[in-house]
């Protein structure tokens, strides 16, 4: 027997973006607090390649779960950073401060074109979906202000549980408010996340803006290729 599989999204680069990310943030913080400091994002980015909770994902983070306590570690983490930039120990902790304002604050983030579009046609088809991502402990309510959450019927983010995709326990997760489908399909753009994650958690991986060609995913270029995309297979009720 054929049925709808379960959508699981992912959110920052899929469903929406942020010019720059975390790089991006913690650059437009050096440039309100620190004008004239000559940096650049090539300066920024490889400070900022690991070193956040999801960096490590195959670790629980138990002592994570407050939004406060999230912040607290994270905001070590970026005046890290900030000071290894040259900054001085107050500058970089009022970069810290802004970096996290930034990263909390919805209008830092964009819906591609076709991002309505596409949900409305999914949900209207009778598909089920919620966000899975590895964010900040804000997503619900910027999903919320983005206008996005009628959508789905949940939103999870990996700092609350303090539990990371592309953990196990991050899909098992993800599944629950869905009934535990028979059938899922992951869509994201992480290749590592939203792409080998779901294949070693049992669901199907749907990369979407992403240059990976693996024959291992499914590969849309637009999020509105994806609805004809799941028409054009059947899936099983057996997982």
């Amino acid at each position: 027997m054929n049925q709808r599989p379960a959508l699981i999204w992912d959110f920052d680069g899929t469903l929406a973006y942020q010019e720059g990310k975390w790089s991006g943030a913690m650059l437009a913080a050096m440039d309100e607090l620190a004008p004239g400091h000559g940096l650049t994002l090539k300066d920024v980015r490889p400070l900022m390649s690991s070193g956040f909770p999801w960096d490590e994902p195959e670790k629980l983070h138990p002592e994570l779960t407050e939004p406060q306590a999230w912040w607290v570690v994270l905001g070590a983490y970026l005046m890290r950073v900030a000071l290894a930039l040259g900054f001085n120990e107050d500058q970089a902790r009022r970069i810290a401060r802004q970096v996290h304002h930034v990263q909390a604050d919805s209008r830092s983030y964009h819906l591609f074109p076709d991002t309505r579009a596409t949900l409305d046609r999914l949900k209207s088809e009778g598909y089920r979906m919620i966000i899975l991502s590895n964010h900040v402990p804000e997503l619900p309510q910027i999903v919320c202000d983005l206008g996005l959450t009628d959508a789905f019927e949940a939103v999870l983010g990996s700092a609350p549980p303090a539990v990371a995709k592309p953990h196990h326990r991050a899909f098992a997760m993800a599944l629950e408010p869905l009934g535990t489908p028979a059938a899922a399909v992951l869509i994201g753009a992480n290749h590592l996340a939203a792409g080998h994650g779901a294949l070693q958690a049992g669901l199907q991986p749907l990369l979407v803006h992403s240059s990976d060609k693996s024959a291992l995913f499914w590969h849309c270029g637009q999020l509105c290729e994806i609805p004809a995309l799941l028409a054009s297979h059947s899936f099983s009720t057996e997982r």
